[in-house]
């Protein structure tokens, strides 16, 4: 999953394609429009894809920047080990926004100081 971040970040589609399930890869990958900046990866939860598993389930947040905006995609992705590699079957998207703070409130909600300013406004400048 990492190296597949990675990948993303470096708009290495060859990487990509290489690491996708044949019957699920696509026929390319077109990153010549792409301005998406990914920044950070988060794994939330793994299930099995240790040594001696041929399936895995891996949970993420991937965090990046669009527009000057920071954005994060919460996603369940799929895969199965053929050999001693591991392929990237498919994806479920539990969301795609904005980021939640610390505090847990996003960035437009009002300040936890009690400014009564919007988070990103105040406390959430930096």
């Amino acid at each position: 999953m990492r190296s597949r971040f990675t990948a993303y970040a470096y708009h290495d589609a060859a990487y990509l394609l290489a690491t996708w399930d044949n019957a699920k890869k696509p026929q390319s990958i077109d990153f010549s429009k792409d301005k998406t900046v990914w920044t950070k990866l988060e794994i939330v939860n793994v299930k099995k894809g240790g040594k001696n598993d041929v399936k895995g389930l891996v949970e993420f947040k991937a965090f990046f920047n669009l527009d000057n905006e920071e954005r994060v995609m919460h996603e369940l992705s799929r895969f199965k080990k053929s050999g001693e590699r591991w392929y990237y079957l498919d994806g479920l998207v539990k969301s795609i926004g904005q980021p939640k703070t610390e505090s847990g409130q996003g960035k437009n909600a009002t300040c936890p100081c009690g400014s009564g300013k919007k988070f990103k406004r105040c406390c959430g400048q930096n």
